[in-house]
């Protein structure tokens, strides 16, 4: 008879370590949003999870650490869920509805990441190596994914012939531009009716001549 692998269970103190690292970068994520990377310190980061600044370093070696892994956590969270969903669609016109209503779902639920990722994305150039990495991997992902999009729907002669990284990147432009708008309030539209637009504007454009 084989023996049955043993399950390793983890200890309390792994399990509350894991509790605290969680803890800290919720609400790091919190401050971030409020008051922008440049503006935050560790001290206000361990006042708002309710913890002594010596806690912090423990879990993390210093701001930079900790800003980089709130980013890439949601970052994560947010593609994967995309390339997920927009992989069940069949058609182009498809999955680009589901790539903008993802982004709604974020506006409605998840502001302080939007606003922390539209902040740091103006100004990765200027931020700490971990900080611009954790946003490229996280990207690049996605518009390669998007690109694949592309090429797929111009095989099946969905779309015309376009440069596919090109459209890729103007995607997400008009995706980020109407995710900017929302959160500045600079738009009498309501989310439905923009995602409406943006979408006809996607696929207007790459539409094939029908001449």
């Amino acid at each position: 008879m084989t023996a049955q692998p043993s399950i390793q269970r983890k200890t309390r103190k792994e399990l509350l370590s894991e509790w605290r690292h969680a803890e800290v970068l919720d609400a790091a994520g919190r401050i971030f949003a409020a008051r922008g990377y440049s503006a935050t310190n560790v001290e206000e980061i361990a006042k708002e999870a309710g913890m002594a600044k010596g806690t912090i370093y423990l879990y993390f070696k210093s701001k930079e650490e900790i800003f980089a892994e709130v980013l890439g956590r949601d970052l994560q969270a947010l593609t994967d869920r995309t390339i997920e969903a927009m992989s069940a669609a069949e058609m182009f016109s498809g999955r680009v509805k589901i790539f903008l209503n993802l982004r709604l779902e974020y506006l409605r639920s998840k502001q302080n990441f939007l606003r922390i990722y539209l902040d740091e994305f103006a100004s990765r150039s200027a931020r700490p190596k971990p900080v611009a990495d954790a946003m490229d991997k996280m990207f690049r992902r996605d518009l390669e994914f998007m690109q694949w999009c592309v090429v797929r729907a111009m095989a099946r002669d969905e779309i015309r012939q376009v440069p596919a990284e090109a459209a890729a990147y103007a995607i997400f432009d008009l995706a980020r531009g109407f995710v900017q708008r929302h959160l500045n309030g600079w738009t009498p539209l309501t989310l439905e009716e923009d995602v409406a637009f943006v979408h006809s504007m996607i696929l207007n454009g790459l539409q094939k001549d029908k001449s």
